[in-house]
């Protein structure tokens, strides 16, 4: 569901790794946590040792706690809760990838690795090897592209919404705003929500050469201008 908005690999791979991501707090996700955390404590480690901030390992273990403390099919399968979730682990990707560049890192090869890390914390392992070897030939063959933290989110956070849409054809559904609204949505919305995703991507493609966010933010203004009328 991803695909047509983010066919740069590497924003490809974020979506993908926001749309696995979901499911971590989930018990049989625990050893994908176990090393996350484990990496942010090597990580908080080093950063110190070589006089750095600490602040994205400890982002890490931060990111690791909070999924093992959360409820299965609770807050973190919501909106509110992709919304949090996907913001701290942007700021992670993006203070990450500015650590590697730091220590005179190729631009290509710190993309690259960040992409490889993060598949290997959060990925099932059945996918993993498919997604690596993705990865590594796309992210070199693509253009260098200029990002910033508006592009990770927003990767980030659609691969994640992706998730939780299907979720919503699984016979307990979702509640997607809990904690605000505890109400259960099921296959209904879900195909609503597939009709809207279906817009979106037809309106994606019908202006290629625009940023999805405009695209987006003309698409709202238009659906508010018919409710006026």
């Amino acid at each position: 569901m991803v695909i047509p908005f983010f066919p740069d690999v590497y924003y490809l791979s974020l979506a993908v790794i926001g749309a696995s991501m979901v499911d971590l707090d989930n018990s049989f996700r625990y050893r994908n946590l176990f090393i996350m955390a484990l990496s942010g404590g090597i990580l908080a480690f080093i950063l110190q040792f070589l006089k750095l901030t600490p602040f994205p390992g400890i982002l890490l273990i931060s990111i690791a706690l909070f999924f093992f403390l959360a409820q299965h099919r609770g807050f973190v399968h919501s909106i509110p809760g992709i919304c949090l979730t996907t913001f701290c682990l942007a700021i992670f990707i993006l203070s990450f990838q500015n650590i590697l560049i730091i220590f005179k890192l190729d631009y290509m090869v710190a993309i690259y690795l960040t992409a490889i890390i993060m598949g290997v914390m959060i990925l099932n392992r059945g996918v993993l090897i498919l997604y690596a070897l993705l990865v590594s030939v796309g992210i070199f063959l693509m253009p260098k592209t200029n990002f910033n933290f508006l592009y990770i989110y927003t990767a980030l956070f659609v691969g994640s919404l992706s998730h939780l849409f299907l979720d919503l054809f699984t016979g307990n559904g979702v509640k997607l705003f809990e904690p605000l609204w505890k109400h259960s949505f099921g296959k209904l919305e879900g195909l609503f929500f597939l009709v809207v995703w279906a817009i979106f991507v037809v309106l994606f493609n019908f202006y290629p050469g625009n940023d999805f966010i405009l695209t987006f933010t003309m698409f709202i203004n238009n659906i508010i201008g018919v409710f006026q009328i």
